[in-house]
């Protein structure tokens, strides 16, 4: 439906979040410091659970709190509450939609304070940690469940309900009342439908009655006080639909008709809209729903470990290409993303400033358009098909790109989500005019750091090949298979087989 918040929603849970998820920190080390003073009975009771409470306690609450936590629990949870959408209502239509992108912030939240602390040496209890976690998942999702209960109460008891009468009770009309009771329960009244089908007369269809034919709509709309009419007739019925308007207007009801395209067969059409305008959302290729949201949570707290381990080396790879040429550090470049959303990923530079891509252009037009592989360049002996001695590059750019080190800064891209940790690998623009009709199957997923090609072709294997790879990677992708290739790649880098 591409639900919207308002603006006033957003700004008061943003808020609420931030600041009650500061008190919740500050509430747990207050709690740590009362257990030192518990009633005798309930420490007698805990000893008996095997809880020895007495021994968690602490003195004061600065001892169980220091300012780098509670600086870094400020920064953290506002980053991830965004990252995975908490205030966008385009992700929460529902209820149980909302609690579950909430609770994978949480989880990332709390996983990436604990990895940073570990990494900085910071003494932070693990019983903190423990009453954190749950107290601030019982007062953000609290108060959520809070919020839609109130709502819902408030909407069925509200004056401002709208009664809707459905026109038409075909497959149309059945799936428009899926969507108002699944997104608009509470604001909405559906009194049921109307329809010419003799069979469907006095019948029951999704729950609700069917009151009579088209020509009973003006005695159904007196009876039942119709404020609002959606008219979900077959494109067959065009002229009687015009008429059915004309009298639904004269009757002061307002009227919504929607578009008879359920018929183009594609199983993830539903009712949406986009920018006021209404459309059939046609549904999504590649991975979406909870294993995208699985696939994200996995990509982020990954992605965190991995710079801060990573980190040393990346700042030493930056100090070596400033002193090796003359330019920046980074190098942005225009690359094609999924669906074929243009984004700009990040490198460390291994070329020259002034460098010319007409070499690598003539060199990927070969690759894609001959599709050449080794048998066609036996004489090359890195067993490479990646351009050989390219000037371009610079001293140490042959070293980071034979390694891949040169790829550490698209971690960034992974956390701003234009990016996964593994996916096929993003092209530049020209390369993609040069791709054939089932070439571009492999845009219909997020592209990635690593991914299949790199594990077991890399640079060995012929464009054709690649992209081979690339869509069963899309077609069979999985967690666990992002693990097992995640795992793999550092294996793959330091045999240095197709690289170059």
């Amino acid at each position: 439906m591409l639900r919207q918040f308002s603006t006033r929603r957003i700004i008061g849970f943003v808020m609420f979040d931030w600041l009650g998820t500061l008190c919740t920190l500050l509430l747990a080390s207050y709690l740590r410091t009362w257990l030192g003073t518990a009633p005798e009975s309930l420490v007698t009771f805990s000893r008996a659970l095997g809880i020895p409470i007495r021994e968690w306690a602490v003195s004061t609450p600065t001892d169980a709190l220091t300012w780098q936590v509670f600086i870094l629990v400020s920064l953290l949870w506002p980053f991830f509450f965004v990252v995975f959408h908490v205030y966008d209502g385009r992700y929460n239509e529902t209820l149980r939609s909302e609690l579950l992108n909430v609770f994978m912030a949480l989880l990332a939240s709390t996983l990436a304070l604990a990895g940073l602390l570990y990494f900085t040496y910071q003494e932070t209890s693990r019983i903190l940690f423990v009453m954190f976690f749950f107290l601030n998942i019982l007062l953000l999702l609290g108060i959520r469940i809070t919020w839609w209960s109130i709502r819902q109460h408030v909407g069925s008891k509200s004056s401002t309900q709208h009664t809707v009468l459905i026109i038409g009770a075909g497959e149309v009309g059945r799936r428009a009342v899926g969507e108002l009771t699944k997104y608009a329960k509470g604001r909405v009244r559906v009194v049921g439908f109307v329809d010419d089908d003799l069979n469907k007369q006095n019948t029951q269809i999704a729950g609700f009655p069917v009151l009579g034919a088209l020509c009973e709509i003006p005695t159904v709309i007196q009876a039942y006080e119709v404020h609002d009419a959606l008219v979900a007739l077959p494109l067959r019925a065009h002229d009687r639909l015009i008429d059915i308007c004309h009298t639904l207007h004269d009757l002061s009801v307002r009227v919504h008709v929607i578009p008879d395209l359920f018929s183009l067969s594609f199983p993830s059409a539903t009712l949406d809209g986009f920018g006021g305008i209404p459309v059939i959302d046609l549904g999504q290729p590649g991975s979406y729903g909870w294993r995208r949201w699985l696939k994200r949570m996995f990509d982020v707290i990954a992605t965190i470990v991995i710079m801060l381990i990573a980190w040393p080396v990346m700042l030493v790879i930056a100090l070596l290409i400033k002193l090796d040429s003359h330019g920046p550090v980074f190098y942005c470049q225009k690359r094609i993303g999924e669906n074929g959303q243009p984004f700009y990923i990040l490198k460390f530079r291994s070329m020259r400033v002034d460098a010319d891509d007409r070499l690598h252009r003539e060199h990927m037009a070969r690759l894609i358009k001959e599709n050449i592989s080794l048998t066609h360049v036996s004489d090359n002996s890195s067993h490479s098909l990646k351009m050989q001695s390219d000037p371009r590059v610079t001293r140490i750019g042959r070293f980071i790109r034979k390694t891949s080190l040169d790829e550490l800064p698209q971690f960034l891209n992974v956390l701003r989500g234009e990016m996964s940790l593994v996916g096929p690998r993003p092209p530049v623009p020209y390369e993609v005019e040069m791709y054939q009709a089932w070439h571009k199957r492999r845009l219909e997923a997020i592209p990635g750091v690593t991914g299949l090609w790199q594990v077991q072709g890399r640079n060995r294997v012929s464009f054709d090949e690649m992209v081979r790879m690339d869509i069963d990677y899309i077609e069979n992708q999985s967690i666990w298979l992002d693990m097992k290739l995640v795992f793999l790649t550092p294996f793959a880098l330091l045999s240095g087989r197709g690289a170059g």
